[in-house]
């Protein structure tokens, strides 16, 4: 991934996604030695300790990092599903409820998902010009999230996996990501291994990967970002490390004019 600094700020993007004319895409880190008046730094998260108005002020400077203004930047109400929305003019206004994945194919609206471990994904298919971004822990892993996502760009935009081009973003590594046997059990064998403790340890990453692949994804269309949330104590945020309460990094996607 490369860094891209604004102002005293620190953010990511994917080489693969900036090849693309009018698309446009960030992955924020949270910037925790920089004080900016707030405990969490640059949250981008409502459901945790911070202000409101520091968080809108956040979701805000994305648009102007962007140069994507007049826009819309819609985040959903993450609940750990396999529910996928799609985001028009006519609803970017709205609340979506129960939802772990946004698609939009209308530009000036940034779709996002917020994360702080989990797994961030940001999906784009150049042929129909359709984007993706969905979140993904290890309970919308197990529901298959990905495909899900991808079965709707199919279904209500004629996408083709084959076509889409995915990029997946910091979230917490396998060696950092022990779990009990009850989480463990429901993950395939080439995404665990023993840790040195005798537990185990799931590659979320890597799980996803395997589902965008399965669903016919090329592997050359998919990025991964090899950052670790947990390991990355500066840059980003991370909710085993630091506690639910923690920040949230935002990782956003969207269509220019």
């Amino acid at each position: 991934m490369l860094k891209i600094p604004y102002s005293n700020q620190t953010h990511w993007q994917f080489e693969t996604l900036n090849t693309y004319l009018n698309l446009t895409h960030l992955v924020t880190g949270s910037n925790l030695h920089i004080n900016r008046g707030n405990i969490l730094g640059l949250n981008y998260g409502l459901n945790v300790s911070d202000q409101e108005e520091i968080v809108q002020n956040n979701r805000s400077e994305l648009l102007v990092q962007l140069h994507f203004n007049p826009a819309t930047t819609v985040f959903p109400i993450q609940t750990h599903s396999n529910n996928v929305a799609i985001v028009t003019d006519d609803n970017k206004h709205s609340i979506f409820q129960n939802t772990d994945a946004l698609i939009t194919n209308t530009p000036s609206i940034l779709i996002g998902v917020l994360s702080a471990d989990c797994v961030p994904i940001l999906l784009f298919d150049p042929k129909k010009r359709v984007v993706a971004a969905i979140h993904a822990g290890w309970k919308g892993t197990v529901a298959e999230i990905v495909s899900c996502t991808i079965k709707k760009m199919m279904l209500e935009f004629n996408c083709t996996p084959d076509t889409i081009i995915a990029a997946i973003g910091p979230s917490i590594s396998s060696e950092n990501f022990e779990v009990g046997e009850e989480v463990s059990i429901q993950f395939k064998d080439a995404c665990k291994h023993m840790g040195p403790n005798g537990k185990m340890h799931i590659d979320i990453c890597l799980a996803n990967k395997l589902q965008l692949l399965e669903i016919g994804v090329k592997e050359s269309n998919i990025s991964l970002s090899g950052l670790c949330t947990f390991k990355n104590n500066v840059d980003f945020y991370s909710a085993r490390r630091d506690g639910f309460n923690t920040g949230r990094l935002a990782s956003v996607i969207g269509l220019t004019v």
